[in-house]
């Protein structure tokens, strides 16, 4: 580290690459610092994410109209375009802290994840050595060019962000409504020509069957296999439209066992057998 006027400090600068910007997540900045009794950062404004861990001693950060002393343990994120200052907290340990600044289309996710939010911008009790040890990798190879790896440096970045969102030593925040069944949703939008059953959909939620069931039909107007059935149909319909297919094949290709149970569900949806829907569209 190299002693600055509030702080010994190690700062890593990274230019991130077009790859590691294809994809949803990537590092800019990191580093770690003991602070001096004077330190103080802010109050300013940032253009990224960044998550800090306290691993010693105290802080107190500011942020919006509130405030909180965090200690070892703890973690805070710094979101972009949100004011905030932190500064030495009186304590008899010397603050030591670890951080990461990062950018990406999942970077909001991810903190959301771990339980941040810009109400709320902090988590208790959150850092552990396996958090350090990953950390400790990152660094390695923001620092080490010779080292550096593109492919594994964002393999580090997401196990840090996997094992912070476990819970540990604090209750996770509850999902909102919208969260998980919007992964639901996109579930049933992505496997819905594969065998799967409204208990997956649940399961992949989160929730109790009877409550996705209740929130899909307060909010979508239908029930979770109503909707699997409409992805189903819909597709179907479009490739008796558009594609050379026999019944039997498109039947396979949207999720039934058989033509049989196909014909059956497509009579039901749209009043007429896939054979005679098929007849119109040549005419």
């Amino acid at each position: 580290m190299i002693e600055y006027g509030h702080e010994n400090a190690e700062y890593l600068y990274h230019t991130p690459s077009e790859f590691e910007k294809s994809g949803g997540l990537w590092a800019i900045r990191a580093g770690r610092n003991k602070a001096k009794p004077n330190y103080q950062v802010g109050p300013k404004v940032i253009e990224c994410y960044s998550v800090h861990a306290v691993l010693g001693g105290s802080v107190t950060l500011a942020y919006g109209d509130g405030a909180v002393r965090l200690k070892g343990g703890d973690l805070f994120c710094l979101f972009p375009g949100l004011r905030y200052s932190y500064q030495l907290a009186e304590n008899e340990d010397p603050l030591r802290m670890y951080w990461l600044a990062f950018q990406g289309d999942q970077a909001e996710r991810l903190v959301e994840r771990i339980g941040f939010s810009r109400e709320e911008p902090y988590v208790i009790g959150r850092w552990t050595q396996e958090h350090e040890r990953t950390m400790m990798s990152i660094h390695g190879l923001m620092r080490d060019q010779a080292e550096y790896d593109e492919a594994l440096l964002q393999l580090r970045l997401y196990q840090l962000f996997v094992t912070m969102s476990r819970q540990a030593g604090s209750q996770p925040k509850t999902l909102r409504t919208a969260d998980w069944l919007e992964r639901g949703i996109q579930y049933m939008n992505t496997h819905y020509t594969e065998n799967i059953a409204v208990a997956d959909v649940a399961e992949v939620a989160g929730v109790h069957r009877s409550h996705l069931y209740q929130e899909c039909i307060r909010l979508l107007g239908i029930s979770p296999l109503q909707y699997i059935i409409k992805l189903r149909m819909e597709r179907g319909e479009e490739l008796l439209r558009n594609n050379g297919l026999s019944v039997t094949d498109i039947a396979l290709s949207v999720g039934y066992p058989d033509l049989f149970s196909f014909s059956r569900a497509f009579s039901k949806y749209y009043g007429m057998s896939p054979t005679q829907y098929q007849a119109q569209q040549t005419k």
